[in-house]
């Protein structure tokens, strides 16, 4: 069965529902809560007897203030922007200009860095050179030293005992110019160092004979004379093989002296006196001590 239609309430009374019906509630209250604002702000104008101001005009008016305000801020952030760019620009040139500065210091540097490599270098073999230099010094002194007698030296090396001829003959007796042929042997066989009795000769020393006495170094000696020679372990060979030494050895043998070898394993030979370390230099009328020398 079919049911009869439905009639609305408009339908029954023929007018339109009011608002409060139709509208939704959101939409409704959000309009009388603006429409009573504009109802209050009317009341207080009017209070206020300020009716000069057409109440249409307010909105305009707000619109107005807005657009302003929104331009001033355009305005106050267009010149904050330039001026931000101007401190970029000024900031990015600055920058710029401190790369520039910091990368010639790095040159600069690179470059004396680069120098002090090269004088480092020069410097180094210059030590270098010096120092091969003072080793050879050190060497030379070391020589000289030995062979002034300025030093006492102690090593291996040979002692010859020489004795005048048991028989008491005149013409056994051992004399200076004997000494001088050994001496002069040994020194021609390599010897270091020689000392005479224990005193020590130097290149200034004198071997010579004072009436029946040896005197070295200005001292006279007794017999037995003992010569000790600091030398290379064949010394003895390489005295026989000199012609000094071939002379001696026929002179001792002629005249009956006494000669006694030995290879000694350490000898100690005291530095020579002082008065043969001074220092000479030639000149006319003075004392030639050199007459005797070896």
């Amino acid at each position: 069965m079919a049911e009869p239609p439905t009639t609305s309430a408009e339908e029954r009374t023929g007018a339109p529902l009011p608002d409060r019906v139709t509208m939704p509630l959101l939409t409704l209250v959000t309009r009388e809560a603006v429409d009573e604002d504009y109802v209050q702000a009317a009341r207080r104008r009017a209070t206020a007897g300020d009716a000069r101001t057409p109440a249409h005009r307010t909105p305009l008016l707000g619109a107005v203030v807005v657009t302003v305000l929104f331009g001033l801020l355009i305005a106050l952030a267009a010149v904050q922007t330039a001026r931000n760019a101007d401190v970029e620009e000024a900031s990015r040139d600055a920058l710029l200009e401190r790369i520039d500065q910091r990368q010639q210091e790095v040159r600069t540097l690179r470059e004396r860095l680069k120098a002090l490599r090269a004088q480092t270098d020069s410097l180094s073999s210059t030590s270098a050179r010096v120092q091969r230099q003072l080793a050879q010094a050190t060497v030379d002194l070391r020589t000289l030293q030995l062979s002034t007698g300025f030093v006492a030296v102690q090593g291996p090396g040979l002692r010859v005992t020489v004795s005048d001829n048991p028989d008491g003959d005149a013409d056994g007796r051992v004399r200076a110019t004997d000494l001088r042929l050994l001496v002069n042997g040994l020194w021609r066989a390599g010897a270091e160092a020689i000392a005479v009795n224990g005193r020590r000769l130097s290149t200034i020393s004198a071997i010579v004979n004072s009436n029946v006495s040896v005197q070295v170094n200005r001292a006279p000696l007794t017999p037995p004379y003992v010569i000790s020679a600091i030398g290379p372990s064949d010394l003895d060979s390489r005295l026989r093989a000199t012609t000094s030494g071939a002379d001696f050895q026929a002179l001792a043998e002629q005249f009956g002296f006494v000669v006694d070898r030995h290879n000694e394993p350490e000898l100690l030979l005291p530095s020579a006196p002082e008065s043969q370390l001074a220092l000479r230099y030639a000149g006319q009328g003075g004392e030639d001590n050199q007459e005797d020398a070896p």
